[in-house]
């Protein structure tokens, strides 16, 4: 997977850059952000993508944060939205964007959420769209080794006003505080936010204030996805608490990344009837 375009950077105190491709000079573009791990040209279906925007003039720009890679462990969720009005701010004034819809993928989708949510530049965001936005919490519990032994070492580090320690390596396959294990892991964590056991109650209080349209897409078959409940289900719930969700699909035999052909069309269709309500 390779593509031409422009790499600019967008941030030059904190060296932070992001790349354009497809027809630069439109004003329309969407904005990818990736999960934990992820940087530029992270999953399978942003080739694909980019045929189907640039064919209805969106460009796409993949963007470098400081939690890219495996930075995401000594970071956090406000850190990341921060950055990306930072990046908001530059394609407007320096790229002559006028509409910017963000794509987050896996926990890229908390990002979404949280600047759809306190995001200073949320308002020029035309639409969030959330490509796997599975529970973090609900997958590191039934998978992380020393799950519990390192939850508990981490509320404790935060209660001494250790949270910015790092746990020992083996708590997580990259370097990782205490904050950011007790974010994507504890309950009410602040990256626990799509987790299916959530009461309505909770979930309204989470989504207060979070205005901006949003399409949900869970895949078929997502690997991550821990929960025992009907995806419908659960993007129905969560739909009926937030009406900011205004598109929920789940798309055919797609797994987490969207690696299958036929999968990652599907996902191109549904972004392209998202972008036209906008």
């Amino acid at each position: 997977m390779k593509f031409s375009g422009e790499l600019f950077t967008y941030d030059d105190k904190n060296r932070l850059t992001a790349f354009e491709t497809g027809p630069i000079q439109t004003g329309k573009t969407v904005v990818f952000i990736g999960g934990l791990g992820d940087g530029f040209n992270a999953v399978p279906y942003l080739e694909p993508l980019v045929k189907m925007l640039s064919s209805n003039d969106w460009s796409l720009t993949q963007v470098q944060l400081s939690s890219s890679f495996n930075g995401y462990g000594t970071t956090n969720l406000q850190t990341d939205s921060e950055e990306l009005d930072t990046l908001v701010t530059y394609l407007k004034q320096e790229r002559n964007k006028s509409k910017i819809v963000f794509l987050g993928h896996s926990t890229g989708c908390q990002d979404c959420y949280w600047h759809n949510k306190n995001g200073k530049t949320n308002q020029s965001i035309c639409g969030y769209i959330l490509q796997a936005p599975v529970s973090d919490r609900e997958h590191f519990e039934q998978n992380l080794p020393k799950f519990q032994q390192y939850l508990d070492l981490s509320s404790q580090l935060r209660n001494e006003g250790k949270g910015d320690s790092l746990l020992p390596r083996d708590a997580f396959w990259a370097p990782i505080s205490a904050d950011r294990f007790f974010s994507l892991c504890s309950k009410g964590g602040d990256d626990d936010v799509f987790s299916t056991d959530l009461t309505d109650q909770e979930i309204s209080k989470l989504y207060q204030g979070v205005n901006r349209p949003i399409c949900w897409v869970y895949s078929d078959q997502d690997e991550y996805y821990s929960s025992k409940q009907d995806k419908s289900t659960v993007m129905n719930r969560f739909k009926s608490l937030c009406l900011a969700i205004k598109i929920t699909v789940t798309v055919p035999f797609g797994n987490h990344c969207i690696e299958r052909q036929d999968s990652q069309e599907y996902f191109c269709n549904i972004v392209d009837d998202f972008l036209k309500t906008i």
